[in-house]
């Protein structure tokens, strides 16, 4: 699922992961995202109500790494948190910095919505909305799951299949200053 986020950073990492099979160098970020993650997720196990303070959704089910698969979408990821409601199904990503400004980074939303499409084939359920919760700042961004963010995400998902399968590199990322930390900058030509 990580591809859809990633994609939307910048398309070539989809190249040098699924195409080249460039390893990637250890990542200390992805560690202590990992650790940030567990405490977050045993904290909200004990909580009576799900992470986002609301009354409604107290006595809400929740379920926590849920494995999602869909052969039609050709998707799979492991969702952090889906709160099932008797009329709903909420999908919810960890984030482990800070929003940007209160808001949801674009990579995020689409990487929510691509859960969300997961969620929705293997429950056999419409989502109309989902959070992104940034642990840093305690903030959850609300995302409504519209018809055009799910026609925006199917389109990115044919994009990134279309890299894999003809084996095409795509172009470099519009914002050049991504190039500066990036794990596969010694093998790119754009820096």
């Amino acid at each position: 699922m990580s591809d859809v986020k990633q994609y939307l950073y910048c398309p070539k990492i989809i190249y040098f992961d699924h195409v080249l099979h460039v390893p990637k160098p250890p990542d200390q970020k992805l560690d202590s995202g990992r650790e940030a993650h567990e405490s977050i997720t045993a904290r909200e196990k004990r909580r009576k109500g799900a992470v986002f303070y609301d009354q409604e959704l107290d006595s809400a089910e929740k379920l926590f790494r849920v494995e999602l698969v869909s052969q039609s979408l050709g998707l799979r990821g492991v969702l952090d948190y889906l709160v099932k409601t008797d009329r709903e199904f909420i999908p919810v990503d960890y984030k482990f910095g800070y929003s940007n400004k209160g808001a949801a980074y674009l990579n995020h939303k689409y990487q929510l919505a691509a859960y969300a499409l997961l969620v929705e084939d293997c429950f056999l359920a419409t989502v109309r909305r989902g959070f992104i919760h940034y642990s840093r700042e305690r903030l959850n961004v609300r995302i409504d799951i519209t018809d055009e963010l799910r026609r925006r995400t199917m389109k990115m998902i044919a994009e990134i299949r279309s890299i894999v399968e003809s084996e095409t590199e795509p172009t470099c990322t519009r914002n050049p200053s991504r190039c500066t930390d990036c794990e596969y900058r010694r093998y790119c030509e754009c820096v």
